[in-house]
């Protein structure tokens, strides 16, 4: 067993997202597997998405679980601070159990591809799209549609993104391409411009687009970057010669 004093608050990041859906006042990780199993696929599907982008697997995940068990039987209720965050099961006494269980249903997943259809995603694996803008669409615009710095406070929506792109110079190169991938990830998954305000400006962002609607701000925010990285950093990457 991995002695307690050696795990850490960033040792569960991977469970820690994958059980936030149960986090919460009052609330608990149902006893019951079908419960938890149903509730828990959208999100699932959406890790085994991203890790094709390089983001956490199950697997890792799983190992997580498997080591919040075993805490979770030394201090009963989550006590130790690592646990933070980390949901108790319906019946406390079975969290360890239930968490194992999880665990096992991770590493096991497998699904056929009509399931993947007939379940639509929901927030908590939407959020899992877009990393970079649930930073910059709060911090730099809010829910009001306003840019938040004080002196921006007058500044059209592209003067808003240029003083983004300027604040990630000169390392862009290594952060303007993932921006610019979410921009259009935005416009091939949600239709029409009610869609995008209720996701990004209320049910998971409280972010905003200025002045302009989504619709025009996502091309806008990404032809921007692309014209910087042009400009700035171009060639970004030369072949070697034979």
């Amino acid at each position: 067993m991995t002695h307690p004093e050696a795990l850490e608050y960033s040792n569960f990041a991977g469970a820690r997202m994958l059980l936030e859906p149960y986090y919460g006042w009052s609330r608990r990780i149902p006893d019951e597997p079908s419960e938890w199993q149903k509730k828990l696929f959208p999100l699932i599907r959406g890790i085994r998405t991203a890790e094709r982008d390089g983001g956490r697997n199950l697997r890792e995940i799983a190992t997580e679980l498997r080591l919040a068990a075993e805490l979770f039987e030394e201090f009963p209720g989550g006590s130790h601070k690592a646990l933070n965050r980390i949901p108790c099961a319906e019946t406390e006494e079975r969290t360890s159990e239930v968490l194992r269980e999880i665990a096992r249903h991770l590493e096991d997943w497998n699904t056929d591809w009509r399931r993947y259809g007939e379940t639509p995603m929901d927030v908590w694996e939407l959020g899992l799209r877009f990393p970079r803008f649930s930073q910059i669409l709060p911090i730099y615009f809010g829910q009001d549609g306003m840019a938040i710095s004080d002196d921006m406070q007058d500044a059209t929506v592209e003067e808003g993104i240029c003083m983004y792109i300027d604040q990630t110079h000169p390392r862009c190169p290594w952060y303007l391409p993932s921006v610019v991938a979410e921009c259009y990830q935005a416009l091939a998954l949600f239709h029409t411009e009610h869609q995008m305000d209720r996701f990004f400006s209320h049910a998971a962002m409280a972010g905003g687009s200025g002045s302009e609607d989504f619709l025009d701000f996502f091309p806008l925010f990404a032809r921007l970057c692309i014209e910087h990285l042009k400009e700035a950093h171009s060639p970004l990457w030369e072949p070697e010669q034979n």
